[in-house]
C-alpha cells in the first residue's frame, strides 16, 4: 500500500482571535478520499485530530485546507474541510464557520421582547432651508424629504411610538435643544431612541470639532451651531437602553474621532441585552452629496429585510458596499465614546403582518 503524506494547514482568520476554548478532549474523526482516478489511493483514509488537552475544544468549527503531495499524486487545488463537534457523541456533525456578516447575529429570537415590546422614540431632523443663505451655506433639496421618508418608514413598518416622537423640519438651534431636553425627561432605561440628522455639517480643523448647522446658522458666527460634543453629551445623559444616532451631513464622521467599533459576533439577544450608544454616518471627514445614496439604501434595507428583528450593524453591513460602489463617500458605523456603550446594539422590531 502506498503511503501518502498530507500537509494540513489551519487557516484561521483574525475574526477567530479571542474565541473561548472549552469542552472535550475527544479526537475528531474525518475521512478523505481522492475522488480522482490515479490519485494513488483506492479507499478513504481515516485521520484523527485530538486537542491534547482536557479543557480544549473550539467553540466554533475551524475551516482548513488539505493538500496532497507525492511523486505520483496530483490534486488540482486544496480541499476545504470543517472541524466541529456534536452535542451527541454518536452523531458528529460539521458546521460552517463564516466571517462576521449580516447573518451571524440574526437568530430572530430575543426572549425578553417576544411578549413585551419596549418603547421606541425618534427625533428626526431634516433641514433644507437656511435663513442666512450666504457664501457656501446654500439651501438643500433632499434633507427634509429623507427625514419625512424615514419617519414614515419607522411608524408604518416598525414599532416606534408616535406619541412624544418628533419630526423637525428646518428647525433652529433652540428647537433642536428643546426637543433633546424633552426626550431626556421622558425616556427611561427600558426605552430606545433613534436620532436622525440631515442638513449641513462642518468641521473646524483648527479646533478639531465637528458641527451640525441648524436653519438659523451663519457661516460667520458659530453661536447657533451645535457641536458634536453637545450631541454626545445629550446622548450620554439620556437614560435609554439603546440610542442610535444616524447623520447624513458633511463631516458627520467626526463623531467617531475617539473610538472605532468592536465588531464582536454576538447573538441578537446579547446585542439587545447590553446597552449601546452607536452612530451611523454617511461619510467621514468629507463632504457628502445633497441627493443621498446613503439614505436611499438605508430606507431600502429597512423595507426589504426579512424576519422580526434587525440590528443597526446588520443594516450597515447591508448598505456599506452599495454606498461605496455608487458614491465617493465612505459610510461609518461605530461607538460614540464616553456615552455608556457596553457592546450591545440598537434592534429594530418589524411589525408582523397579520
Amino acid at each position: 500500500m502506498r503511503y501518502l503524506i498530507f500537509f494540513m494547514s489551519v487557516l484561521i482568520s483574525s475574526n477567530l482571535l479571542g474565541q473561548s476554548f472549552t469542552g472535550t478532549s475527544k479526537p475528531v474523526n474525518f475521512n478523505i478520499s481522492s475522488g480522482q482516478s490515479g490519485a494513488g489511493q483506492s479507499k478513504p483514509s481515516s485521520f484523527n485530530i485530538s486537542s491534547g488537552h482536557s479543557s480544549f475544544a473550539l467553540s466554533s468549527p475551524i475551516s482548513f485546507s488539505i493538500r496532497q503531495t507525492g511523486a505520483n499524486s496530483v490534486i488540482s487545488s486544496a480541499t476545504s474541510f470543517n472541524i466541529g463537534t456534536s452535542k451527541n457523541p454518536t452523531n458528529e456533525t460539521s458546521v460552517n464557520r463564516t466571517n462576521p456578516t449580516t447573518e451571524n447575529t440574526n437568530n430572530n429570537y430575543i426572549p425578553e421582547l417576544e411578549t413585551n415590546y419596549p418603547k421606541y422614540y425618534y427625533l428626526i431632523i431634516g433641514i433644507n432651508d437656511y435663513m442666512f443663505n450666504e457664501g457656501g451655506l446654500h439651501d438643500l433639496a433632499k434633507a427634509t424629504v429623507d427625514a419625512t421618508n424615514l419617519q414614515k418608514k419607522l411608524t408604518e413598518n416598525y414599532h416606534f411610538e408616535t406619541k412624544n416622537s418628533v419630526l423637525l423640519l428646518n428647525p433652529t438651534r433652540q428647537q433642536i435643544i428643546q426637543e433633546l431636553e424633552k426626550l431626556a425627561l421622558i425616556i427611561t432605561e427600558k426605552d430606545n431612541l433613534l436620532i436622525f440628522y440631515a442638513g449641513h455639517g462642518d468641521w473646524d480643523s483648527k479646533l478639531k470639532i465637528g458641527y451640525w448647522l441648524p436653519s438659523d446658522s451663519k457661516l460667520t458666527d458659530k453661536s447657533n451651531w451645535i457641536s458634536n460634543s453637545t450631541i454626545r453629551d445629550y446622548i450620554a445623559g439620556i437614560n435609554s437602553k439603546h440610542t442610535l444616532l444616524i447623520t447624513d451631513a458633511c463631516f458627520s464622521g467626526s463623531i467617531f474621532k475617539t473610538r472605532e467599533i468592536n465588531l464582536t459576533n454576538f447573538a441578537m439577544s446579547n446585542l439587545y441585552r447590553l446597552p449601546s450608544r452607536k452612530a451611523m454616518t454617511s461619510g467621514t471627514l468629507t463632504s457628502v452629496p445633497d441627493e443621498s445614496k446613503f439614505m436611499e439604501y438605508f430606507l431600502k434595507r429597512l423595507s426589504d429585510t426579512e424576519g422580526k428583528y434587525i440590528s443597526a450593524r446588520q443594516i450597515f453591513y447591508g448598505i456599506e458596499t452599495a454606498v461605496l460602489n455608487n458614491t465617493h463617500t465612505v459610510p461609518q458605523f461605530g461607538v460614540i465614546q464616553d456615552t455608556g456603550d457596553e457592546g450591545g446594539d440598537f434592534i429594530f422590531i418589524k411589525k408582523q403582518k397579520k
